[in-house]
């Protein structure tokens, strides 16, 4: 890397952190590189309080491809520490400071880093969900104060766009959430399901983190009128949720022997297999802001069936990749009855490789008017 003034700043989960937001910012900050704009990540030397923290393990094991430097620098409970990384940010002298935005955790360090930075650099909040899935105490608080110290937005979808536009007069970018790069590579259906032991039966599955939002418990339901289908559902993700409940569900409606559970975070390469196996990629949410399921789908070439929620209807609906399904457990049964047909699997496969080609880094990068 030369040695010129950095043009962007960004704060952001990134490695040793897994997750989407970390996988999406290493290929982001990548792509910034490839196109000769300077670029470093500070990230967090603690993130989550383990006191509130769901899972297993805040931490990864994938190797990422990082073409640019990371600092793990910001503590987000210590407001010492947030005076101490202003003060580094000066020092630095960034073009633009990007603040990834997704938890209301964020918002004081954000705001308090902010508030004592050189008015010459430019803040921009980078947002991937405005309004948090589960509720936080004076929320709106917090994401003023946020708002306070950043010049414009940018958020990956029209849906969080018009949210932040609600709540504020400044400049908002509204794009699209892209396909991450160095994803592992489309693996044969076949292949994919000898490699998890399937056997061959059709395939719908849930991928992702399993809370009561993300509406699980409707996609079992909807197993019941599909009994007699050669037809099984994989969730695979680790439970934030009591996994009790969905087993005593899938016990109570008779659906054992129809039902895989993974109940762990999945690494990329599982990830891979999982949706290569599957000839659907459900999203049962009862909200959302975008998914970042949604592009990983994509890549897989693997069609999508997604509840009639603003944030995962508008690009199955505008590139006919998939359904859109009312959002009851009958009416679910029936988009997947529906898209399983040999027929509508090639046209929604034919749809998403003619329409994975917009949802690039490369696109996103260069429809930023800040550059």
């Amino acid at each position: 890397m030369n040695s010129k003034r950095i043009k962007f700043l960004v704060f952001s989960a990134s490695y040793p952190y897994r997750g989407g937001i970390s996988d999406s910012t290493h290929s982001f900050c990548n792509e910034l590189i490839d196109n000769n704009l300077n670029t470093e990540v500070w990230t967090f030397s603690l993130l989550y309080p383990n006191l509130i923290f769901p899972g297993k393990t805040q931490y990864s094991n994938e190797k990422y491809n990082q073409k640019f430097i990371v600092r793990r620098l910001i503590n987000t409970i210590n407001p010492f520490n947030w005076i101490k990384v202003s003060k580094k940010v000066n020092k630095l002298n960034p073009e633009f400071l990007i603040l990834r935005y997704w938890s209301p955790i964020l918002c004081l360090p954000y705001f308090f880093i902010g508030l004592f930075l050189n008015k010459k650099i430019k803040v921009i909040g980078l947002i991937d969900n405005w309004t948090n899935h589960e509720k936080v105490p004076f929320e709106n608080i917090l994401r003023k104060l946020f708002m306070n110290v950043c010049n414009s937005f940018i958020s990956f979808s029209d849906n969080v766009g018009n949210e932040i536009k609600f709540s504020t007069q400044k400049k908002v970018l509204s794009l699209f959430h892209p396909i991450n790069s160095n994803l592992p590579k489309i693996k044969d259906k076949h292949k994919a399901k000898a490699n998890l032991d399937l056997d061959k039966s059709y395939y719908v599955s849930f991928i992702g983190l399993i809370r009561k939002y993300k509406g699980v418990e409707l996609l079992i339901s909807s197993f019941k009128y599909l009994k007699n289908e050669n037809i099984k559902l994989i969730i695979a993700g680790e439970f934030y949720d009591p996994i009790d409940k969905y087993l005593n569900q899938i016990n109570k409606l008779g659906l054992k022997e129809k039902v895989i559970i993974e109940n762990n975070f999945l690494e990329s390469s599982k990830i891979r297999d999982y949706i290569c196996a599957s000839d659907l990629v459900i999203q049962p949410y009862t909200r959302a802001s975008q998914s970042g399921i949604t592009p990983v789908a994509y890549f897989y070439e693997t069609p999508l069936i997604v509840s009639n929620v603003n944030g995962l209807k508008e690009i199955i609906q505008r590139d006919k990749s998939g359904e859109v399904f009312n959002n009851t457990a009958k009416d679910l049964s029936k988009a997947i009855l529906n898209s399983i047909k040999s027929d509508r699997q090639e046209l929604y496969i034919s749809n998403i490789r003619k329409s994975k080609v917009k949802y690039t880094w490369s696109r996103f990068i260069k429809e930023l008017e800040i550059i």
